[in-house]
């Protein structure tokens, strides 16, 4: 089973010149590759394969010395990333998605990144990168041990981490869950409620968005080109990464705390199609959020996508599944008698059936209704709006 560890780097001024080296040389080959397949499908109508573009990497290094002071692997795995990440828009343009063409990487983005796929080694709190040397790092665990598969060196507001994926050859996953079901239903003024009755409020944010806000107020005084401007865009940098960590690391628990039971229970979310269509409705305790780019910071700030994600492992992992189920009338089906009509959800919280008078939280409703779902199997042709 494939696991990955996170760690911080702590590179010297030396080490961070190499690995800056590396970022540019990584990006230089990777916009080299995208251009020349662009091309020739352009051109020829034809496609180059991955090891034609790799191939081309030794002419490149003869035009430009420089490119031999990079690690030849990482330079080969930037082409293979550009390839799939090609092939992955051509996937979803048969699935009838409009994806967008894969961009060109600039060195002016606040995230730079390159990866290695072999030759790594670790040696107590030290991490091994070709052509960089010895690192120090922190967050190496013991639990982590087995085969490195890959590593990413990444630069995220000013700080270098480095993500290891390692396989620890188990190929069978021991159950250990509780042999429970339980259904989650994804809100807005309750980020989850499961069918058990228990509803989690999302993280509070509106402290650190408030330094978020101010950090952008400073930047756009400073002159460009200043000093003063390059401690700003810093402050900021990481003030984005603070806001980011906090997110990963509640839907973390969160995730964990769910992923004990048996079989989780979801809804099949499209949460891009759904910050297209929000019209700003929901409300919130205290107050409601009329506009649509309220409601859509909303949705998008508790992560709903990343959550399945770590759900879905997480569940894997512990020798458990996670279903997801098409979301119609959830909130609207009385969960004792079936009943659907829009009329039976009174408000954001209430919910009262029209037919046998059953009243419960709205939310937990929705979440039995999605737990029955990935028990029972559902056909949407199977209910209908009153």
């Amino acid at each position: 089973m494939l696991k990955a560890v996170k760690v911080r780097l702590y590179p010297t001024k030396v080490q961070q010149e190499i690995i800056a080296s590396q970022f540019g040389t990584c990006r230089y080959i990777y916009n080299r590759s995208l251009a020349l397949r662009k091309f020739v499908f352009e051109r020829y109508g034809k496609t180059l394969a991955a090891h034609d573009l790799i191939k081309r990497i030794a002419v490149l290094k003869k035009r430009h010395p420089w490119l031999k002071d990079a690690d030849s692997q990482a330079l080969q795995q930037s082409v293979r990333h550009m390839d799939e990440a090609y092939r992955h828009f051509f996937r979803r343009v048969k699935k009838g998605d409009t994806p967008g063409f894969p961009r060109f990487k600039s060195k002016h983005h606040s995230r730079q990144s390159y990866q290695y796929p072999q030759r790594i080694r670790i040696d107590g709190s030290k991490v091994y990168l070709p052509k960089v040397g010895w690192v120090k790092a922190k967050g190496l665990r013991p639990e982590f041990a087995g085969k490195i598969k890959t590593v990413t060196v990444s630069l995220e507001a000013y700080r270098y981490h480095a993500a290891i994926l390692i396989d620890d050859g188990i190929e069978t996953v021991e159950p250990s869950h509780n042999g429970q079901t339980v259904g989650l239903d994804m809100g807005v003024a309750a980020v989850v409620a499961d069918s058990e009755g228990v509803i989690v409020d999302p993280i509070d944010f509106e402290r650190e968005l408030l330094k978020l806000r101010k950090c952008h107020q400073r930047l756009s005084r400073k002159q460009k080109g200043s000093k003063n401007r390059q401690k700003a865009k810093m402050r900021l940098s990481k003030q984005n990464l603070r806001i980011a960590n906090m997110r990963k690391d509640f839907l973390h628990k969160l995730s964990t705390r769910y992923s004990e039971n048996q079989v989780v229970v979801v809804e099949e979310l499209n949460v891009k199609n759904m910050t297209k269509s929000a019209k700003g409705t929901e409300e919130k305790p205290g107050r409601n959020i009329r506009a649509k780019s309220d409601l859509n910071r909303s949705i998008l700030k508790n992560g709903w996508g990343m959550f399945f994600e770590m759900l879905n492992y997480k569940t894997a992992r512990r020798g458990g599944r996670l279903v997801k189920v098409p979301p119609e009338h959830t909130s609207q089906a009385c969960n004792v008698c079936g009943h659907v009509s829009k009329e039976n959800r009174k408000s954001q919280s209430h919910f009262k059936c029209g037919a046998c008078g059953h009243t419960a939280n709205a939310d937990v409703n929705a979440a039995k209704n999605i737990r029955d779902r990935g028990m029972t199997g559902y056909n949407a042709s199977q209910q209908t709006a009153a």
